[in-house]
């Protein structure tokens, strides 16, 4: 029940809303040198036009996310979930108003619409139209009217506004230039297409209409394909990059496997109910003969036991049904998601859940019925009914459940190691004792902040830096590619502690530009920059083109740097190149601060202290760079947590299972096992023959998940720049695991019975 509601939530995201059939997202698809990137965003411009030419568009609406503070009583809160939009949202999405009205909501620059939860965070009710909120908006401090209040949206949608401003508030919007506003590619740009519309033509369209709006043949707008996703694709969709108001797209893999493991749990338990109730009716056998002799049909007999099986399914539904609810709120904690309805108030699920029933009744109740109808009554009514034959079947079903706990087992001790291995990899630089800390806004008071933390003896060095989030096209002779570039400081490589291989640092009052050369601009460079240009010489005064053939716009590199992983090992190197920043600019947005050890509890008093001094509103934003390094890795460590309690669940079943059949054995060997005893076999000899046939069965099935394990694990494993070799012990641990958890299972049983009195199971010879 739990997996089928996490796996019902990834699948129905954004499902609730009346036209979800007609919503698209606008995307771009950019070929930067041979490589194409898919990206959920588009420019300010394009919906528009789209709309006034293309007559099967109803409605569109375009969002840009923005940043802000909000006063609550005498505090500055930061507040997330903000955007810049059309009032057209209002026509496209589902909207629940709970006060005021959304027709003309937006028409005043200075008037918002908020959702219930900034409701209640700021005056503690939802009435609340007519009322102000102080917001500090793109750093000017200013006064909103709230228009209208509407509910938050349900937790699996893609779309979780709390306010909306207009768009027309926008500086990107007010300061958009003409000629450029094709290129700009920022925002998100959402299309309701009139009913029975093709999207395909659509797609078409809108290529006719950027063509025909961008005529220069040389136009970088004239390259980028624009074309549309439908809202269902949103969640599940990770090819595409960022989007302005929409929430990360999650990973399907993990609900495959995740419902997988799922389905494999049900089956294997479907399996032993099967294995033993098998076994129980041996034991039946003479009720079983004697009902025949009362009269009663084989037909009888199999919808008695396939009633059985489906009496027990129901009832551990009803026992499932409350222990889900129960456990919930930890499965939400384990998943991530926050599951607050009661899993009974969902028709959708619980209708799902009784076809499981069914299913699972039918499945294990199916093979004991035909096993079980064939008894004859002359063996029923004697006692000498045995499970004859090779039990192909029995042993089949056995070594399928202990392949997949096996593959289960390998996948979790691969999980393991590679996350291990991803937080003791070198990231080329120093993250211990380094705060990174956030001043987007007041950039140009950075040396301020700096001069500040200076004075602190426990504070032993400061950095301006960017964060790595833009990038720019750059060649050498044939050779052009995409790379990050950051502006920095002379400290800067320094309180990194990265290594500078050759030439020399960035300077500061110097490098922006070389004198007499306006357009050329002094870089440092790391390995993978040099890598990509493809140049093994001493690359220092080395000239380096912005992707073009011509020489405008060049650089020139100074300096080379080691190769780093600013992000997270997952994402790999990238080709990174410094500038010289300049805070009277506005070309820093990160302080880096390096303090002494010991020194973290305090250090967040000193930089508030130090913020205070250029912004007194905006409230300090920092992290703890070696613990946000490993908070990269959250996913993976929450998906392993996920995997390891599955893989408990489908071994506890397996031993059950295996528990069982063991049992059954021993029970029909107990008169051979008293011979043995009576002509002097040992416990331990008795112990190895019981054991034997069942570790062999489970030897092969840790043989034949080895293929299946390595495929799954080398599949997941491509997902990171950085990983592990997948040898011998990966596979070997696990097979020995998995081997002796059997090998004690079975043990157990065997030692009972080989240690029983030989008298006992003699005496009615």
């Amino acid at each position: 029940m739990l997996i089928f509601l996490y796996v019902k939530d990834e699948l129905t995201y954004d499902r609730f809303h009346t036209n979800v059939d007609r919503i698209y997202r606008i995307n771009s698809e950019i070929d930067w040198f041979g490589n194409k990137d898919l990206m959920g965003a588009s420019n300010l411009v394009e919906a528009k036009e789209y709309a006034d030419r293309i007559p099967e568009v109803e409605a569109f609406t375009r969002y840009k996310s923005t940043a802000l503070v909000i006063k609550k009583g005498e505090e500055y809160v930061n507040q997330y979930g903000a955007l810049f939009t059309d009032s057209g949202t209002f026509d496209i999405f589902d909207y629940e108003v709970l006060d005021g009205a959304l027709d003309g909501a937006l028409d005043d620059l200075n008037s918002i619409v908020i959702s219930r939860s900034i409701a209640e965070k700021y005056f503690d009710r939802v009435n609340v139209v007519g009322e102000e909120l102080t917001i500090k908006l793109e750093g000017k401090l200013e006064q909103f009217i709230i228009q209208a209040v509407f509910e938050d949206f349900p937790i699996n949608s893609s779309l979780n506004p709390n306010i909306y401003f207009p768009l027309e508030k926008s500086n990107d919007f007010r300061n958009l230039k003409p000629e450029r506003a094709w290129n700009n590619i920022g925002n998100t740009s959402i299309l309701m297409l009139r009913a029975g519309s093709d999207p395909l033509e659509v797609e078409k369209k809108l290529r006719e209409v950027r063509l025909q709006l961008n005529p220069e043949e040389d136009s970088w707008a004239r390259g980028i394909m624009s074309y549309l996703e439908p809202l269902k694709s949103f969640h599940l969709n990770t090819e595409v990059q960022g989007s302005s108001g929409v929430s990360n797209a999650s990973d399907p893999t993990y609900s495959y496997i995740l419902g997988g493991i799922g389905l494999l749990i049900l089956i294997l338990a479907c399996i032993n109910f099967a294995n033993l109730s098998v076994a129980r009716s041996i034991p039946r056998a003479k009720e079983i003969g004697l009902r025949k002799v009362l009269g009663a049909q084989r037909k009888q007999i199999a919808l008695q036991f396939l009633g059985e099986a489906f009496y027990v399914s129901v009832i551990a539904f009803v026992l499932g049904l409350i222990l889900a609810e129960l456990l919930l709120p930890t499965f939400g904690q384990l998943t991530g998601k926050d599951f607050s309805s009661r899993i009974w108030n969902d028709a959708y699920l619980i209708g799902i859940c009784l076809g499981v029933v069914a299913f699972s009744g039918l499945m294990a109740g199916s093979y004991p019925a035909f096993f079980v109808s064939r008894f004859s009554v002359l063996k029923s009514l004697s006692g000498r009914v045995k499970m004859s034959g090779r039990q192909y079947l029995t042993k089949g079903l056995v070594l399928f459940q202990f392949a997949i706990a096996a593959i289960l087992v390998i996948g979790t001790i691969g999980m393991n190691q590679q996350i291990s291995f991803l937080l003791k990899t070198d990231l080329g630089y120093n993250d211990k004792d380094l705060v990174s800390m956030s001043i987007r806004g007041s950039e140009k008071q950075a040396n301020i902040v700096t001069s500040e933390l200076a004075k602190d003896p426990n504070i032993t060095k400061v950095a301006l830096g960017g964060d790595f989030s833009s990038a720019t096209s750059m060649g050498y002779g044939e050779e052009e590619f995409f790379c990050v570039v950051s502006a920095i400081d002379t400290s800067f490589i320094d309180v990194l502690g990265l290594e500078l291989l050759q030439g020399r640092n960035i300077k500061q009052t110097e490098d922006a530009y070389i004198r007499g050369q306006d357009t050329l601009t002094n870089i440092v460079v790391n390995q993978k920059f040099l890598e990509k240009i493809k140049f093994d010489g001493d690359p220092i005064g080395l000239y380096i083109t912005s992707g073009g053939d011509e020489e405008e716009d060049a650089y020139r590199i100074v300096g080379v740097v080691n190769d780093f992983i600013y992000s997270s090992a997952k994402s790999g190197v990238s080709p990174i190149s410094f500038i010289a920043g300049s805070a009277e600019k506005g070309s820093f947005n990160k302080v880096n601060v390096k303090h002494s050890a010991g020194y973290a509890s305090e250090i967040e008093g000193k930089l508030t202290d130090a913020w205070r001094k250029v912004d007194p509103y905006t409230p300090l934003s920092f992290s703890f760079v070696e613990e946000q390094n490993r908070e990269s890795y959250f996913d993976e460590k929450r998906w392993r947590s996920i995997i390891t309690s599955a893989t408990v669940i489908a071994i506890i079943i397996s031993c059950l299972g295996l528990f069982g059949m063991a049992h059954l054995s021993s029970q029909q060997r107990q008169k051979e096992i008293g011979v043995r005893k009576v002509l002097g076999a040992s416990v331990r000899e008795l112990v190895f023959m019981l054991n034997l046939s069942f570790t062999k069965l489970v030897a092969i099935s840790a043989i034949v998940a080895i293929p299946a394990a390595y495929y799954f694990l080398d599949d997941w494993l491509s997902n990171f720049a950085f990983r592990i070799d997948l040898g011998v012990l990966v596979f070997l641990i696990p097979t020995l695991i998995t081997l002796f958890i059997a090998v004690l299972t079975v043990s157990i049983q065997s030692y009972r019975t080989a240690n029983a009195n030989p008298i006992n199971s003699l005496r009615d010879e």
